[in-house]
């Protein structure tokens, strides 16, 4: 049976730009979303973003941030931006929030397709872009399904292996067809805080029969956001990476 799957990735608090992603998402015709974490850190309401997260039935993962949320050592040795925030974050998150993110696993796998925050097949805090292409190779070959998701990075990316070598292409807004014959890894781009120097929120379609991708580009109030990053205490370099 044909399956659409919305798969978003790294909301980081931002309720602006996820609403208006989901908003996209449904009237795009698809079946379930799958989120692939960071759903919390940098953004001003990680609690409302949680909470839309849970309401709306989005299959969910743990991300970098999650972990950092749960496990102490890991935050403490987190770069010193990221732990501030962290730290922050945790003053808006209920306990039964914190059981929730608990509870995450590190990844999933729906329709025969792997879902990971950071590097596949399970590893929610490596970025795919800091490993070289031999690295990434071992990590194709380390798992069986012939398609995998992963975000963390906060940029688009396509990487695809013919089982001898790896190629990297990036995503546009457009749909694109996937090779069958090949392995792939979508970096699927960050809903809340992008880096690739267009301040949209990113995401893609995946369509299991079709084995096409369309990727999305949605835009939202950038500034409202800030303003809330600022309101509620949170580092002001976090409100000026948006724009």
């Amino acid at each position: 049976m044909r399956v659409r799957l919305a798969v978003i990735s790294d909301i980081h608090g931002n309720i602006e730009a996820f609403q208006k992603t989901l908003a996209d998402i449904k009237i795009s015709d698809v079946d379930l979303i799958v989120n692939l974490g960071d759903s919390v850190g940098y953004g001003p309401e990680p609690e409302a973003v949680l909470f839309a997260i849970q309401n709306e039935g989005i299959v969910n993962i743990l991300g970098n941030h999650e972990k950092a949320i749960i496990d102490k050592t890991y935050r403490r040795y987190s770069m010193a931006g990221a732990r501030e925030t962290i730290e922050h974050t945790l003053n808006f998150l209920t306990p039964g929030l914190i059981s929730y993110i608990r509870n995450l696993p590190t990844f999933r796998v729906i329709n025969d397709a792997l879902f990971v925050h950071g590097c596949p097949p399970k590893s929610p805090t490596i970025y795919l872009n800091h490993l070289s292409l031999s690295e990434i190779k071992k990590a194709f070959e380390s798992y069986s399904q012939r398609i995998s998701f992963a975000g963390h990075t906060h940029r688009l990316m396509l990487f695809s292996y013919n089982g001898k070598s790896v190629s990297l292409n990036p995503l546009k807004e457009k749909t694109v067809d996937l090779d069958p014959k090949l392995k792939h890894i979508i970096n699927v781009g960050s809903v809340g805080q992008q880096r690739d120097g267009d301040p949209r929120a990113k995401y893609v379609i995946w369509d299991d029969e079709y084995n096409t991708l369309e990727i999305k580009h949605i835009s939202y109030d950038i500034a409202a956001t800030a303003a809330k990053i600022m309101e509620r205490g949170f580092l002001k370099r976090d409100a000026d990476r948006l724009f």
